[in-house]
């Protein structure tokens, strides 16, 4: 077994994956037509991809007891993978009867090609089995040659189509996760192409009696692997994109709570009574995130009393002096009054009143830019030199006179 082998099959696997995913929607809609074809076209990759193995094309020809038939079997799965394909975007582009009826006929075009090349096939001279280099070992026999650049250019031409049509799609597609789709879709049927053009020049070559087998045998396999495994991830993001922003979201709502664990450790500290006795569930992320801003927010409107405006001053004056400014300086000034608050809260000294302390800035006007104005408050409350500077330099100032609180 070797690891083009290996490589095939893996593909294999997880195209058919893909194409499992898609079957779980059929089940749900088996009256839609799109998702047949869909299916189909993802199962068919994966059966072509499996058909490519060398050591799946040595099993084929041993059972049929035919030199190369697996060769024979590869190419007419490739090109029911084109028909399938036009199928495909016949019924994405309407799902009416008369879109189903032209997808047919692209079809019927392809399906036709498949007697064809048995034909060829039979009538030609193969009977040497050649597992990797069978395009160009037998680029000069004809019949045979006719096969493969038959199976060839049918399939750059219906990538081509593909290509372009997926393209087009996407310019206009409203959807992010159907445009993105259709872009990878793109760059599956330009890789498609790609492998069809390399196969091509080194049969082409061997017909000028050059020796170009490398682009057969080491250059195209990996064009041969890419191409399905991208279509199946273009077909596959439409159904499951939601599913992804949705994980993303709920990993970027787990990392704000994180992000937040040491200012609401702080206020917690400083005013237990900000958090209620009763937790909400460990796997409910909206509802702990919800409940630590709250609790912020209570913690922040209890030290209210003990915010200082010396803190205020020497925590702007070092900000700016550090190039700091808008959201970020009131940030970080916001940071700092907190900090100092929940330290005189902690020491019992409340600063003395200074009619011109403003009450602190409120955050944004939703969830979420509060969210956002709240995860920069406690990123420059646990990391910012410029909170524990603004102390040091609001504690030695003149006028600093605390008085114990009651």
């Amino acid at each position: 077994m070797t690891g083009q082998s290996i490589a095939a099959w893996i593909t294999a696997a997880l195209v058919w994956t893909a194409a499992l995913y898609q079957v779980r929607a059929l089940f749900r809609r088996p009256g839609n037509p799109a998702r047949w074809t869909v299916c189909a076209a993802l199962f068919l990759a994966g059966a072509a991809v499996s058909s490519s193995a060398p050591a799946t094309i040595t099993y084929l020809n041993l059972l049929s007891d035919v030199p190369n038939l697996g060769m024979l079997v590869l190419y007419v799965l490739l090109i029911a993978v084109g028909a399938s394909a036009r199928l495909m975007l016949g019924y994405w582009h309407s799902p009416t009867e008369a879109a189903g009826r032209a997808a047919w006929r692209w079809a019927a075009v392809y399906a036709l090609l498949i007697p064809v090349m048995c034909v060829l096939f039979a009538l030609g001279d193969a009977p040497v089995e050649r597992l990797t280099d069978f395009d160009t070992y037998y680029a000069t026999t004809p019949l045979i040659a006719a096969c493969i650049v038959l199976y060839l250019l049918a399939l750059a031409a219906m990538a081509a189509s593909v290509g372009v049509t997926c393209w087009r799609w996407a310019t206009v597609a409203g959807r992010p996760w159907l445009r993105r789709g259709l872009r990878v879709l793109t760059a599956s049927a330009a890789t498609e192409v790609a492998f069809c053009a390399i196969r091509l020049a080194a049969v082409t070559a061997r017909w000028a009696g050059e020796d170009w087998d490398a682009l057969n045998t080491k250059v195209a396999p990996a064009f041969a692997f890419a191409a399905p495994l991208l279509a199946a991830v273009g077909v596959a993001l439409p159904a499951c994109g939601q599913n992804l922003t949705r994980l993303w979201d709920r990993w970027h709502r787990y990392r704000a709570y994180r992000k937040l664990h040491p200012l609401w450790d702080a206020l917690r500290r400083a005013t237990p009574q900000i958090v209620p006795p009763a937790r909400p569930p460990w796997w409910d992320i909206d509802l702990r995130l919800t409940r630590r801003l709250a609790e912020i927010n209570d913690g922040r409107l209890a030290l209210r009393s003990y915010t200082d405006a010396h803190v205020t001053e020497a925590a702007c004056r070092e900000g700016r002096l550090r190039g700091l400014e808008d959201d970020e300086l009131t940030a970080v000034v916001e940071a700092a009054r907190l900090k100092a608050a929940a330290a005189a809260k902690a020491s019992g000294t409340r600063p003395a009143p200074s009619p011109g302390e403003a009450e602190g800035e409120r955050g944004g006007a939703d969830g979420a830019s509060e969210l956002a104005w709240l995860c920069r408050i406690a990123h420059a409350f646990a990391h910012s030199p410029v909170v524990g500077r603004a102390q040091q330099a609001a504690s030695i100032a003149p006028s600093q006179e605390g008085v114990r609180a009651t």
